[in-house]
């Protein structure tokens, strides 16, 4: 009788035995549902649209309008300064100087906290800050509102 267990029918049974093994272990274990197929668009295409307008390469084209943008939460800001002015009003320098500058950092660009801040300045006799903010807030209001006045005014009291 022959013998099954020579070298050769054992590699073959090995290949096979890992040939097997390999695709169970890269078989789904329970059938789940197909994968999705993408519709291929046909091979008719609609004709194309004019083409864009071309502009010359050394002809430079208009430049973009460049807006500032809005200020930032105005109610909070405006807020924020009528309860500066009410504490300055009422003695508490500290509270309204801290309050003006959470209102400038809120918006950079509003001239109020510039006007309340260089009060606070003056009041505590530190004209050269406050001749600073007083043109800060000048270079950020706009000619004839009555913040501009103010600011000027102030100004003109500071040493220069």
């Amino acid at each position: 009788m022959p013998q099954h267990n020579t070298p050769c029918t054992r590699g073959w049974i090995s290949a096979a035995l890992f040939s097997f093994l390999l695709t169970a272990a890269c078989a789904p274990l329970a059938p789940g549902p197909a994968a999705p197929v993408e519709d291929v668009p046909s091979a008719t295409t609609s004709p194309p649209g004019p083409a864009p307008p071309s502009t010359a390469p050394d002809e430079p084209g208009p430049p973009p309008e460049v807006q500032p943008p809005p200020p930032v939460a105005p109610d909070a800001v405006a807020a924020l300064i009528a309860e500066a002015r009410m504490e300055a009003s009422a003695g508490r320098l500290q509270a309204a100087a801290v309050l003006a500058e959470r209102a400038q950092r809120l918006d950079p660009r509003a001239p109020e906290p510039y006007l309340v801040l260089a009060r606070m300045r003056q009041a505590d006799g530190q004209s050269g800050p406050a001749r600073q903010l007083v043109l800060r807030g000048i270079a950020a209001s706009r000619p004839g509102t009555p913040v501009r006045a103010e600011l000027e005014a102030l100004l003109r009291t500071l040493d220069p």
